[in-house]
């Protein structure tokens, strides 16, 4: 069953627990939305596609202080919307897909999207550090600022979903946010089928007043702490520690060629590596191979 809405402004009315896929019908956002179609029907969630538009153009000044929305940049801003929606059912017939087209910044649309939403989809122009730096700064906003998590995708993940085959990679470090993504990881892992493998990382240097094998003995207590968290929840599930004397994102980037997703904190507090959006965790959205997840311990 399918439901698209666009035609008519939302109003920010968004569906609730959707799956939601920021699209401007660039290549690297047809990649997020097969994805998320992808997860939307793996959950039996709805599909939210959403465009922000918001260029020159948009609105235009009859008046002193007076705005309106130029008609022929609304239709053109809708027809992108509507063509998302269009090539998501194409993936999917089956979903309940919806289509959103906002005038403001692509940042401010997806946050505010994602108060409602189970889950905020995003694509990336490539993977490396050079190609990262495209990105620019709509994902780490947004994953800085959303209250649900968010996964960004390269061309590279389109088609690797977690599974047998491909494992979930989380990186914590003690700290509330490392708790919750091994929360989402292990969720994630039980409902794709796949393994879960918890990593803790000293940074590979010495902390002051902390000898290598005091270190090391916490971060595997840490690990065990978390992979303990994960089968808690998911009796069944199968879990892996693995702890790296080297940095957290040398080993999560390297960890993610076969991973179906490696899943990130937005910040930690932690002593081990903290997973701060900034540093590790635009690491490894900048590097992974796989969809990178960003959770938050502190949603709305």
């Amino acid at each position: 069953m399918s439901y698209d809405e666009v035609g008519a402004w939302s109003g920010r009315s968004h569906p609730r627990g959707a799956v939601v896929v920021g699209y401007n019908g660039k290549e690297h956002a047809r990649t997020a939305l097969v994805w998320g179609a992808e997860e939307a029907a793996r959950c039996d969630a709805p599909l939210l596609v959403l465009y922000a538009a918001n260029y020159p153009g948009m609105t235009v000044e009859p008046g002193p202080g007076l705005f309106h929305r130029d008609p022929l940049a609304l239709e053109a801003a809708e027809e992108v919307t509507a063509r998302g929606v269009a090539e998501a059912l194409e993936v999917h017939p089956g979903l309940w897909i919806s289509g959103a087209t906002e005038v403001t910044s692509p940042a401010q649309a997806l946050t505010e999207a994602s108060e409602l939403a189970e889950l905020l989809v995003l694509g990336s122009r490539g993977y490396g550090r050079v190609a990262g730096a495209l990105l620019g700064s709509v994902a780490f906003a947004v994953a800085a600022r959303a209250t649900c998590p968010v996964v960004v995708v390269n061309d590279e993940a389109r088609d690797r979903q977690p599974g047998p085959r491909h494992p979930v990679v989380v990186g914590t470090d003690g700290s509330d946010e490392g708790s919750a993504a091994v929360q989402f990881a292990a969720e994630r892992a039980a409902g794709g089928s796949a393994s879960l493998e918890v990593v803790t990382c000293t940074g590979g240097h010495q902390v002051k007043d902390v000898d290598e094998e005091e270190l090391r003995a916490s971060a595997h207590r840490m690990a065990v702490a978390a992979a303990a968290q994960a089968r808690a929840s998911h009796p069944r599930l199968a879990v892996a520690v693995r702890v790296e004397d080297c940095p957290a994102e040398q080993t999560l980037v390297a960890a993610s060629s076969d991973a179906g997703m490696v899943v990130v904190g937005t910040r930690g507090r932690g002593a081990f590596e903290g997973l701060l959006l900034g540093s590790v965790s635009h690491a490894v959205i900048h590097g992974a191979s796989s969809a990178v997840a960003v959770v938050t311990s502190d949603p709305a």
